[in-house]
């Protein structure tokens, strides 16, 4: 039920968004993927990260929990192969893969829970709360 009322908020939302480039959905259902509800912006309220495929590919949304409901974030598009894993963690790396050394890529502080994206054996994208938005960063090649 609580899945249900989700998704419906998300098409709810993206109807009310700008025009959307390639067509509308004219109705088609969205493919669930899978989500998690977790504190992404570290003020002690679940938020809910969703991975669906629509009529413009598979999109990650998260929907944070604000005072009159929910503000929604797309934080992926057309990332056809990858999945969403949650994760509770202060800190993110930056993969250096391909960049011929052996030193550890940037570190990025996080409040305490982050997203990722990953292909399998292959690339992985997190996204964080930076206090004013969504960063994103390579974890993997």
């Amino acid at each position: 039920m609580k899945e249900a009322l989700i998704v419906c908020l998300v098409v709810a939302l993206g109807a009310a968004s700008a025009e959307v480039p390639g067509g509308q959905g004219n109705g088609q259902p969205l493919k669930y993927i899978n989500s998690c509800e977790i504190d992404l912006n570290g003020d002690s309220e679940s938020d809910v990260a969703l991975l669906v495929e629509t009529v413009r590919g598979r999109e990650l949304i998260v929907l944070l929990k604000a005072a009159a409901g929910y503000s929604a974030f797309v934080l992926a598009t057309d990332k056809p192969s990858m999945y969403l894993s949650c994760h509770l963690g202060k800190t993110v790396t930056e993969t250096v893969a391909g960049l011929g050394h052996k030193t550890m890529g940037k570190v990025y502080p996080t409040p305490g829970a982050y997203l990722e994206l990953s292909e399998p054996e292959g690339a992985r994208l997190a996204f964080f709360w930076n206090g004013t938005g969504f960063q994103e960063v390579w974890t993997a090649d």
